[in-house]
């Protein structure tokens, strides 16, 4: 029950802390003007290292919680959790680059830059045989 009630807690500080709308600044200007593209990627990047901070506190309740079933596992601090987390999303970034290089081994010349994604080349012969 302790648990459960930390865990509220800790949500309902997350709640207000990053839902609520902005402070009023009371008629001051803000510091910094940011573009409209500099908001946009402002805002995915304050996203990402929210989740990437939520899912590392997620990881260390997880990993708690099994320490009472399993006795060899060490107590997992909240900054251990995020070395874990990031440490498992870097091995994944180079798997899944290695895969992308390997589909570009395997198929030479078969995949084309068009706009911001590759695309597969057909020939002619490709195209009339997919008819």
């Amino acid at each position: 029950m302790e648990m459960v009630t930390t865990c509220f807690q800790t949500f309902l500080v997350l709640l207000f802390t990053f839902f609520l709308p902005d402070a009023a600044m009371a008629g001051m200007p803000g510091s910094v003007e940011l573009t409209q593209l500099g908001r946009f990627r402002f805002q995915a990047l304050s996203f990402f290292i929210f989740v990437f901070l939520f899912v590392s506190f997620l990881f260390q309740k997880l990993w708690n919680y099994l320490r009472k079933d399993f006795d060899r596992l060490p107590h997992l601090s909240y900054w251990r959790s995020v070395g874990f987390v990031l440490a498992w999303a870097l091995a994944f970034n180079i798997v899944l680059a290695m895969i992308s290089g390997a589909r570009e081994l395997m198929t030479p010349g078969a995949w084309e830059l068009q706009g911001a994604t590759y695309k597969l080349t057909f020939t002619k012969k490709q195209a009339d045989d997919n008819k």
